[in-house]
């Protein structure tokens, strides 16, 4: 996981203890965190100029590098070493107008537009709280903010205009493309006492230029149980070569020649899972994906044989009573395969 979006997802998961554990701690800002405190608390009814202008920055500087996280709502202070840290809780008054006002600008602030940045409240009571934007890298640098028409890094804790070599080398390289993994599930079903669940391993290019040397693997570590079973099918096998180790793991790439358009989709692993009790293990299936032009993405699904269970009486109560839609078989499986941050 990218390091911005660890730090996003740790303070949406724990909502304002985390963001009091940075002024406990004196978190200093870095490469990935900013603090911000509004100009006028959030009270305008449009974003302030000087909000507005630190938006820019940031979405220029972190966009244009590797990506980062703005918390609206403490104050920082200098401390002894000169680096500024979180000292102060500045609550945003209205902090769901506020998320409102930035989505609203974010489009303005750069040219080409971020289409990444996304914006999360956190409510203190009825009418205070924090606000936290969220900005990626971008797949589509080098950002210049408006109105000023720089070029920002991040560098430290401080934005700084990019210097001649780097926007240099962002504007001459090729439109890059950025894949990562999707599962495409069909409707498991019961068989007797086996849940069957089968689910597609997809690669999907998100960004801007064509993949090449695509490559996933798979590997079984653990299975629930000693009746459960695992194995894999390869679609499309033209396209791919590679290697399968025993029956617990795959290790695929793509042909020579073989190319992932922007916004398509390939699927070069299907999954069949077999569950079938007793479970008295874990569930654990890890892999990577990526191109040889984008970076390498992990994934890992891990559930216990608690959980396990769980689902799978409950799949088993819905189809005696016969009350099951295909919709909710889909939500059980998913529950069981679905990604753990790896």
């Amino acid at each position: 996981m990218e390091r911005c979006l660890e730090i996003y997802e740790r303070i949406k998961e724990r909502g304002q203890a985390a963001i009091e554990e940075f002024i406990a701690d004196r978190r200093s800002e870095d490469l990935f965190l900013d603090f911000k405190r509004s100009s006028d608390d959030g009270n305008g009814n449009r974003l302030s100029n000087n909000d507005r202008k630190n938006l820019a920055k940031a979405i220029s500087g972190f966009g244009n590098s590797e990506g980062g996280v703005i918390v609206w709502g403490v104050d920082c202070s200098i401390d002894v070493d000169g680096a500024d840290v979180a000292h102060t809780e500045v609550f945003i008054n209205n902090p769901t107008r506020f998320s409102s006002l930035l989505q609203g600008v974010i489009s303005g602030c750069t040219v080409p537009p971020h289409s990444g940045v996304e914006n999360y409240v956190i409510n203190v009571d009825e009418d205070r709280g924090f606000v936290v934007t969220l900005i990626p890298k971008s797949n589509w640098a080098p950002h210049q903010m408006l109105p000023d028409k720089k070029y920002l890094i991040r560098a430290g804790s401080d934005f700084i205009p990019t210097p001649h070599d780097v926007l240099a080398g962002m504007f001459g390289r090729r439109p890059q493309p950025h894949v990562f993994h999707q599962y495409i599930l069909a409707v498991p079903e019961l068989r007797g006492n086996e849940l069957y669940i089968t689910f597609g391993l997809a690669i999907h290019n998100e960004g801007p230029g064509i993949a090449s040397d695509i490559f996933c693997t798979c590997l079984m570590q653990y299975l629930p149980g000693n009746n459960s079973q695992m194995r894999f099918e390869t679609p499309g096998q033209a396209n791919w070569t590679g290697s399968f180790e025993f029956w617990r793991q795959a290790s695929l790439i793509s042909a020579p020649g073989y190319r992932l358009p922007p916004g398509a989709n390939v699927q070069p692993l299907i999954i069949h899972l077999s569950l079938i009790p007793p479970f008295d293990g874990v569930l654990k299936i890890s892999g990577t994906v990526g191109s040889g032009e984008s970076r390498r993405y992990e994934f890992l699904i891990e559930k216990d044989a608690h959980d396990i269970q769980q689902h799978y009486d409950l799949f088993v109560h819905k189809t005696a009573n016969n009350s099951f839609t295909e919709g909710e078989k889909h939500d059980i499986a998913m529950a069981i395969v679905g990604d753990n941050d790896a």
